[in-house]
Parts: structure tokens; sequence; C-alpha cells
């Protein structure tokens, strides 16, 4: 059964990646703005494409043997970018003028540059010890704990600062509730992140069939969240207006 849920869950979430990942790239062509493009990457390029290879290659076995590490590797390679794109977007929408947001993106994509370094040592160079081992284990989700707590705790205090302006009657109740879904979203990818940096802590270095549901559930709750936050439906939107 836990198994069947992770399937489910993991088919959900590769459609909603797709289908947000698109919709985005489609508005960045309109708006010609970077956080649409950066996001809409991320979510194509990581979520529906990294993440799963990843769960392919490791947690369901879908890869032939020699394949495997190829599919660990590139499905790596895709989350690490799409780290660095969350990144990018959030100094582009909550940090534009500030120079040290700025050196925070450069040093988040020479990160993640090494982390797919390390990725390729340890998936597909085989390699056992050393520093690009290490970082093969743990480049990525250190990056991602960095990039995504950094996007949740951003949007938390704009949906605070937010509330309390539709409180004192000057601020848009729908603006504020997308800086909420937003930090919902990334909050449930840290703790993806999590997830896989306390099974590794323990030893398992894929993720168990058992656990892909709720891995899945979690980034479901990210993709769902993200793409209410910039495509809400017009009873959505009512809502909030009426509220």
């Amino acid at each position: 059964m836990a198994e069947l849920l992770g399937l489910i869950g993991f088919g959900s979430f590769l459609a909603v990646s797709l289908t947000v990942g698109i919709r985005l790239l489609l508005l960045a062509r309109r708006t010609r703005k970077l956080p649409e493009f950066a996001m809409g990457l991320n979510f194509i390029v990581a979520g529906f494409i990294g993440y799963a290879l990843v769960v392919a290659a490791e947690s369901l076995h879908l890869f032939p043997e020699g394949l495997a590490g190829f599919g660990s590797f590139f499905g790596v390679s895709g989350i690490s970018i799409g780290g660095a794109f969350v990144c990018l977007f959030t100094q582009r929408v909550f940090q534009p003028q500030s120079r040290i947001a700025q050196a925070a993106v450069a040093g988040a994509a020479a990160w993640f540059g090494i982390a797919i370094i390390g990725a390729w040592n340890l998936n597909v160079a085989k390699a056992q010890q050393g520093i690009g081992v290490w970082f093969g284990h743990w480049g990525v989700h250190l990056g991602l704990l960095v990039a995504y707590g950094w996007s949740t705790a951003e949007s938390l205090r704009y949906y605070a600062l937010m509330r309390r302006r539709v409180q004192a009657g000057v601020g848009d109740a729908l603006v504020a509730n997308r800086f909420l879904l937003w930090g919902i979203g990334t909050l449930a990818a840290v703790l993806v992140t999590l997830l896989y940096a306390i099974m590794q802590l323990f030893g398992h270095y894929q993720l168990p069939a058992s656990l892909i549901g709720v891995s899945s559930l979690l980034v479901l709750v990210t993709a769902i969240s993200e793409w209410l936050a910039f495509f809400p439906p017009k009873a959505y939107r009512k809502h909030f207006v009426t509220a």
C-alpha cells in the first residue's frame, strides 16, 4: 500500500510540475520577467526531470544496472540547477537591490556546480572516498536546505507584513495569501530535503520505496501551493476579494 501511495504521489507531482513549469515559461514569454522564467525552469528541470530520474534510479530501480549511476547523476544535476534557480528567484523578488543577496546567488550557483561534480564522482566514477564523494552525498542537500530555507523565510516575512496591511485595511488579501502559499510550498521542499538528509545520516543513501509516498506528497504540496501562488483560479481569487 505504501508503495502504491508513493507511485500515486510521485506521478501526481510529475504531472503538476510539468504543467506549472510550462505555464510559468509561457507567462515569462509574455512578461519578459526573470522570476517567472527561473521558477518555470526549476519546475521542469528539477521537479519534472531531476526528481523523476533520482526516484527512478535510486528508489524504483527502473534503470539497467550499468545506467543507474548516470540516472542518479543527471537527476541530481537537474535538482541542483533548480536549486540555483530558486535562489535567483528569491533574490529578484525579495531582495532585488541587495548586493549581499546577489553574492548569495553567485555563491549558491558555485556550490551547486561543485555538488554536480561530486555527483559525478559518486554515481558515475564510483569513487569511494575524498571531498568529491562528500559533496556527492551532501552537496545538493545542504544547498537545497539553504535555497528553499531562504525562500521560505523571505516569503513568510512578507506574508506577515502584508497581513498587517490587510488588517489595517490598506493591503490586498490575495497578495498576502500568495506569499503564504509560496512559504508553504518552499517549506515542504525543505522537509523533503531533510527527509533525504536524515536517511543519509543513518547510512541509507537511497530513499526506500516506503518513503517515496511521504516525499512525493510533500513535493506535491510544493507544486500545488506554488501553482496557486502564480495561477489562482477564479473561484479561489473571489474568496479573497470578498474576505
